[in-house]
């Protein structure tokens, strides 16, 4: 969230996603303890085994070189590469020990180029995705649920109006993730994994110009996936 790298209204507006995130995770149970990745304490492997779930909120963009690309746009922004070393660890340390991982907008990203998989450098400026290259305001789009999946199950197969502001995405999926929503534009907007719970979302349902019931809804399955895999 403190990235040197990155603005100050991206800061502040992490803080505040953060915090909501935090906030509804907490009144569906969960004890929350954060870890910023710009700053980050412990190796992942290691705080992985202290936890019963793992949550990846979102941020600025992955290098290119962490799924064997060159860079090939100008508008990348906040490139750390500490902080996509430490969440991709993270996230395969979960992946890995089946633990339930949940990936938010960049946190999905994250997951799926911990998987293996790629991602869309830069979808373009003013596309129903992002109003501005540096994801600077949020738009309202539609999504579509696929029936059968996870997703399906925590939301019902249908169309789902989200909070969306970013202007990389989803390509070539990773090994052992299945996608369960898309755009009408074609644009992978959530998977998840084939074995043991995890979620990606493209959207921002912690945006705080969002439906509260629609984050309230996903963290409640994300607690109870984490209360079921602690009683295991």
């Amino acid at each position: 969230m403190d990235a040197a790298q990155s603005s100050d209204w991206l800061r502040q507006f992490l803080h505040t996603l953060a915090k909501n995130a935090a906030s509804a995770a907490e009144a569906a149970g969960a004890e929350v303890s954060f870890v910023d990745a710009a700053r980050p304490a412990g190796d992942p492997a290691e705080l992985v085994r202290d936890a019963d779930g793992v949550l990846i909120l979102g941020g600025a963009d992955l290098d290119p070189a962490t799924y064997g690309q060159q860079r090939r746009v100008e508008n990348l922004y906040g490139l750390d590469a500490a902080a996509d070393a430490f969440e991709l660890g993270l996230a395969r340390a979960a992946l890995d020990s089946g633990l339930p991982i949940l990936g938010i907008c960049r946190g999905m990203q994250i997951l799926n180029v911990a998987a293996g998989g790629s991602l869309i450098q830069d979808l373009g400026r003013g596309t129903m995705h992002n109003v501005e290259s540096d994801n600077s305001t949020m738009t309202t789009h539609s999504v579509e649920i696929i029936p059968g999946t996870l997703l399906g199950g925590i939301y019902g197969p249908v169309e789902l109006q989200v909070r969306s502001g970013h202007h990389q995405a989803v390509d070539a999926i990773g090994a052992g993730l299945l996608v369960s929503a898309t755009a009408s534009d074609g644009i992978v907007e959530a998977f998840e994994g084939t074995a043991g719970w995890a979620l990606g979302v493209q959207w921002h349902p912690e945006d705080p110009d969002g439906d509260p019931e629609q984050l309230a809804t996903l963290m409640r399955a994300f607690t109870t996936a984490m209360a079921a895999t602690r009683r295991a």
